[in-house]
């Protein structure tokens, strides 16, 4: 079991983490990145040579933005079904252990050493092959190559089967379907990003391919790379030490998060937009891992990261998890109005918001009459 683990950026070392006499995760910055770095969570760990100690009751006992670096669901399994085939029981390893199979594959700018991962981006996988190798795993049958599926996926967050690969010379994210997923949700998962740039939002580039036997494959490129470099990426469940799985925040609060964080009006807005979005397309899953900032190195700013996973969906409570003004369900313009005039938004572009993306939604035959 790892005692303590080595946090790296770009071959610089930003810092170590090791475990206390107490089983708790401790963190302490290196000198050269103390001068030279940034802070990795400015409310969570600012710069400075202080020893940190998570109190967290999440993440595993780490700091949220280690615990970014980890796989979520999917690639958990993934992680468990590989570990298996080495006679390694998951439940033996400690939360720098699992961080070290991340190694250098996770996403964002963040590495670990000692690195055990197995990570590979070919320029060519045969898609249909890997879906049906995500089948059988998501159904507890045996895979024909876990090692290949391990090392496409293994670091990947989400609750969808993905794979990490290099496509167009670049980084990029191909999506697969769960059997809990409809059999159109390729198409749907890029129609409905398409409708959000067309409202406004900022997302990646994406693609819709369809392979030789007419499987259709939801594409993204990675934001967390620019240019093959590294690019910090913090969630804001991260940010805020905070359990998305269930109800903690209100828009409100992602915006006043995003206003301190950024000091740029036009990502507040651009937060208020993705707001509305996800409550006229009904997207219920609106949990603090689905909304990120990216570190602008040049200009030592964080900034909204582009809009990811916003596709109309449920969560078994029945309420959006993000609440708006208090409300979780029953959203009207009105609500949302209300969010904007608490945080001192501008009120005409708030209301053009609103009828532009209800315009867009009306037009794409997917609003009819909701939200009056």
């Amino acid at each position: 079991m790892i005692k303590k683990i080595d946090v790296l950026a770009n071959k610089t070392l930003v810092g170590t983490l090791a475990s206390t006499k107490d089983h708790r995760i401790a963190f302490q910055y290196s000198d050269e990145w103390v001068q030279n770095g940034f802070s990795l969570n400015p409310f969570k760990l600012p710069l400075s040579r202080q020893l940190f100690v998570s109190s967290s009751p999440y993440f595993r006992g780490l700091f949220g933005v280690f615990a970014d670096s980890l796989p979520d669901s999917y690639g958990e399994l993934l992680l468990e079904r590989f570990l298996r085939q080495k006679k390694i029981d998951i439940r033996s390893l400690s939360p720098l252990d699992r961080l070290a199979y991340v190694g250098s594959s996770g996403m964002g700018l963040l590495e670990y050493v000692p690195d055990f991962s197995q990570a590979t981006k070919p320029d060519i996988i045969d898609f249909d092959f890997i879906q049906e190798e995500c089948n059988a795993l998501l159904d507890s049958k045996e895979v024909q190559d876990i090692g290949t599926l391990y090392s496409l996926g293994g670091s990947s967050g989400g609750a969808r089967p993905k794979s990490l690969i290099r496509y167009k010379g670049e980084d990029w994210i191909v999506k697969f379907s769960s059997r809990f997923d409809p059999k159109d949700i390729a198409d749907l998962e890029f129609r409905y990003m398409s409708l959000a740039k067309s409202c406004g939002i900022r997302i990646p580039d994406i693609e819709l391919v369809t392979s030789e036997k007419g499987g259709k494959y939801f594409l993204i490129k990675r934001f967390d790379r620019h240019q093959n470099d590294k690019v910090h990426m913090i969630s804001v469940a991260a940010l805020l030490e905070c359990d998305f799985r269930a109800p903690a925040l209100d828009y409100n609060d992602l915006i006043k998060l995003t206003r301190i964080l950024t000091e740029d009006d036009e990502e507040v807005m651009e937060m208020y937009r993705r707001m509305v979005f996800n409550v006229l397309i009904d997207n219920q899953d609106d949990h603090a891992k689905n909304f990120s900032f990216l570190f602008d190195a040049t200009n030592k700013v964080y900034r909204l990261s582009p809009a990811y996973d916003i596709t109309p969906g449920r969560t078994y409570f029945g309420e959006h998890t993000t609440s708006v003004n208090g409300k979780g369900k029953g959203i009207t313009d009105q609500d949302m109005l209300l969010v904007a005039k608490n945080n001192r938004l501008n009120m005409d572009e708030a209301k053009a918001i609103i009828q532009k993306c209800k315009k867009v939604l009306t037009n794409a035959a997917i609003l009819g009459g909701m939200h009056a």
